[in-house]
């Protein structure tokens, strides 16, 4: 095989390719709006949002379609009570990049809020949404308030793990207890041995 004989198989492969994926991923799409119609299965929403959210082999990425399923299923409460938290910390990370939404920190900052005041968040959601939101407070990003002692709060909490809504009030009840001090006292030593 030439060197035109090659481009030439490259173009029918790509040509079948892409209608593969064409085809494929008018398949996905009906899929998500068949669960979207449907509204009962949180988790398969979420998991469909995922994988469109991200793309793999056999699933073309579509951001919008992967934030309506991420919405839906922070909404509805059955079997998780509170909507999916998983997906409310997908959706503010979609918000917070403007992929498949426009970008609105405020509406991210929002839904890392509602991770963190979900009955049940789980320490995979619950850290990065602590994490996400003691930066939105050290930064003051739109309509978010710029306080050192919020980003060290969040950040404080992010190292705990809580998996459940009484995990962190615990850690509230701490905070108000001298957690707030001894966290401020230690931020302001790194922030001194930052500057030496």
């Amino acid at each position: 095989c030439n060197v035109e004989c090659q481009r030439q198989h490259w173009r029918q492969c790509h040509k079948k390719r892409c209608k593969s994926m064409q085809t494929n991923k008018k398949n996905w799409d009906e899929l998500a709006n068949k669960n979207l119609e449907k509204l009962n299965d949180v988790t398969g929403m979420f998991i469909l949002g995922v994988r469109l959210g991200t793309g793999d082999k056999s699933v073309p990425v579509n951001h919008e379609l992967a934030c309506k399923l991420y919405e839906a299923a922070t909404k509805v409460q059955k079997p998780i009570a509170g909507g999916h938290p998983d997906a409310m910390l997908h959706l503010a990370i979609h918000y917070e990049r403007g992929l498949g939404v426009d970008q609105s920190h405020e509406i991210a900052y929002r839904y890392y809020k509602s991770v963190i005041d979900h009955p049940c968040p789980g320490e995979d959601s619950a850290k990065p949404a602590f994490t996400a939101l003691s930066k939105y407070h050290k930064e003051g990003y739109e309509g978010v308030e710029q306080s050192a002692e919020l980003s060290a709060k969040y950040c404080a909490f992010s190292m705990s793990n809580p998996e459940t809504s009484e995990e962190i009030q615990g850690l509230e009840k701490w905070w108000e207890s001298g957690g707030r001090d001894q966290t401020m006292s230690i931020m302001s030593h790194v922030e001194a041995l930052a500057n030496k």
